[in-house]
């Protein structure tokens, strides 16, 4: 055998050589990439994880507290104040309306400040209160004192506004907007054109004391919260009334006794004793097309059919702690994420909470969203690139076993090269 048929050995194995030690450094690296990956996505699971108390749920009443919003920052001016209304917009930020701020002040869903809306310098908001946003993101906003409703969009410019005596609440749909007034509520086009108007102030069945909630389901029918005759009443999308429930003692029917405000117990309520509403405000409707009723001297959230408005459940207590409530106005829900968006007024925040059964579909693709809700969402990418990393270290060491197989086969076939 001659000596190139050695130097070609000597070629290979040094071939062979240096390919085991890529293989071992590329091996290497990747598993660093793998634990560097794992560290951080454990690191941001525990930076963005809220310490929670196990008995939280229990201990009000069925609640799930996922977070609250106090501020802007910490400092002291930028911290919330009597909170009016929160209300959720399509990409899931928070936008907030208070009693000390002139503004309405934008959140993420994770409760970190992006801004606030004033209004034009020629033309500012003045005391928003309850507000409702568009799928398409523009804010409707009321302004109680200067009758009339303002309409916002994102980049602090007019939309446009139109008067309406004591606007107290409002709700808009693909087609319609409905505005709760002192004495009524009003369904109008998207141009603000009224469509009808119903009611006057007082306390028979055609008549309102301060409607300081409503809301449009899918289908069109509007739900109105009727807060100082402590009733609720549905209506179809022209406005003739569907049902209306007494749920608790009107709170304008209490009178002087032996010195005491006392309020007598109506005898047409559906709901009486720990059930019965005490002053029911804002109202959302959840996933499941449910009811949800913002009960301020309750400090609960209580669950109604929307089909007959017979009362199916109530949630909360009163109280400072994460979960808990003090005076809350009104409440929004957030389909995406399925939760509540609550103004919890007297604690000078905003609270995001769950209630059972509020999801709509099924319980897996409920527990998917909520999970992609949490500290999760905040893991996808690093979770993606660990997978990536563990799926080329896969790739590469089934590569480099079907090499093994293979190079001694090609040796063995290779020609001897001999001198002639």
């Amino acid at each position: 055998m001659s000596d190139t048929a050695y130097v070609g050995a000597d070629v290979t194995t040094g071939r062979a050589v240096r390919s085991r030690r890529g293989r071992r450094i590329l091996a290497l690296v990747l598993v660093v990439l793998i634990l560097l990956l794992g560290l951080v996505t454990y690191l941001l699971f525990n930076l963005i994880s809220v310490p929670r108390t196990s008995n939280v749920a229990v201990e009000t009443g069925g609640i799930t507290w996922v977070r609250s919003i106090y501020g802007m920052s910490d400092a002291e001016d930028d911290q919330l104040a009597r909170a009016q209304s929160a209300a959720t917009a399509p990409d899931g930020s928070i936008w907030v309306t208070d009693g000390q701020h002139q503004a309405l002040i934008h959140f993420t869903a994770d409760g970190r400040y992006l801004g606030s809306l004033s209004g034009p310098d020629d033309l500012p908001l003045f005391s928003p209160s309850r507000i409702a946003i568009d799928t398409d993101g523009t804010i409707y906003a009321c302004e109680l004192t200067e009758g009339a409703i303002r309409v916002l969009n994102t980049d602090n410019t007019d939309a446009g506004s139109f008067g309406i005596p004591e606007p107290t609440s409002v709700a808009v749909s693909s087609d319609r907007i409905v505005v709760g007034t002192v004495a009524g509520f009003a369904i109008l086009d998207k141009e603000g054109t009224p469509i009808k108007v119903l009611g006057s102030r007082g306390k028979s069945d055609d008549q309102f004391d301060y409607v300081h909630g409503v809301a449009i389901a899918d289908n069109g029918n509007i739900f109105v919260s009727d807060s100082y005759n402590n009733r609720l009443s549905a209506y179809d999308p022209e406005g003739n009334r569907l049902w209306i429930v007494r749920t608790g003692k009107p709170a304008n029917g209490a009178e002087m006794t032996d010195g005491s405000l006392v309020t007598k117990d109506a005898t047409d309520a559906v709901l009486s004793g720990d059930d019965a509403l005490q002053l029911p405000l804002g109202i959302t409707l959840d996933g499941a097309g449910r009811i949800v009723v913002a009960d301020m001297f309750d400090c609960t959230l209580a669950v109604f059919d929307p089909t007959d408005g017979s009362f199916i459940a109530k949630y909360g207590e009163v109280g400072p702690d994460d979960g808990q409530f003090f005076y809350p106005v009104s409440v929004t829900y957030d389909g995406e994420r399925d939760w509540f968006t609550v103004a919890d007024s007297l604690n000078n925040r905003i609270q995001i909470v769950r209630l059972p059964g509020s999801s709509a579909g099924s319980g897996v693709a409920s527990a998917v969203r909520r999970a992609m809700t949490g500290p999760l969402r905040a893991c996808v990418y690093p979770f993606l690139l660990l997978l990536l990393a563990i799926i080329a270290w896969l790739v590469v060491r089934r590569a480099r076993k079907r090499r093994e197989l293979v190079e001694p086969v090609r040796a063995a076939v290779q020609p001897e090269v001999v001198d002639e």
